[in-house]
């Protein structure tokens, strides 16, 4: 089991981030090396990933469910992925916390088992990795926020799912 966690911080309004980080098109479009994203239903989207960490590049298909959508301040997602040779599971968590200035910060957390090749490079090369891709997310997101892109929240937890960082 690999912890992950971070924040980052936006003058722009949690209410207004929200949208962004709800709408699988910006997602495909801010997330890195996405190649699709489908949104299967308001809680189900499908991706295919591709990450590169040193010498080892693997295209992964994903399945993610929204497991809780609390507007505008929560966001908890499981996903699993494979890939020839490599497999990830994983559980993330976002909050969106108001701040006085009328900004965000957005705190970040993720609990994963990783196998196979990807596994091997370890946590040090995969954290380093994990949050530089986090940190261009969240930059690239901000950005097509600021320029004013349109973003429609799609996303909504399932109604009967239980995960949590917590578990």
């Amino acid at each position: 089991m690999m912890e992950f966690d971070g924040e980052f911080e936006s003058d722009l309004p949690r209410d207004e981030l929200w949208s962004y980080f709800t709408d699988p098109d910006v997602l495909a479009e801010c997330a890195p090396g996405t190649d699709a994203i489908e949104l299967e239903s308001p809680h189900e989207v499908t991706a295919t990933i591709s990450v590169g960490v040193g010498s080892v590049k693997p295209t992964f298909d994903v399945e993610m469910v929204v497991t809780r959508a609390d507007r505008p301040e929560l966001l908890e997602m499981q996903a699993d992925g494979s890939a020839s040779r490599n497999a990830f599971d994983a559980v993330a968590e976002m909050s969106l916390d108001e701040r006085d200035d009328g900004g965000t910060t957005a705190y970040w957390a993720a609990k994963t088992d990783v196998s196979g090749m990807i596994a091997s490079l370890g946590q040090r090369a995969l954290g380093s990795v994990t949050n530089k891709l986090v940190n261009d997310f969240f930059e690239d997101l901000e950005e097509k926020a600021r320029e004013g892109e349109p973003a429609e929240s799609k996303l909504e937890g399932k109604p009967d799912a239980e995960a949590s960082l917590e578990d």
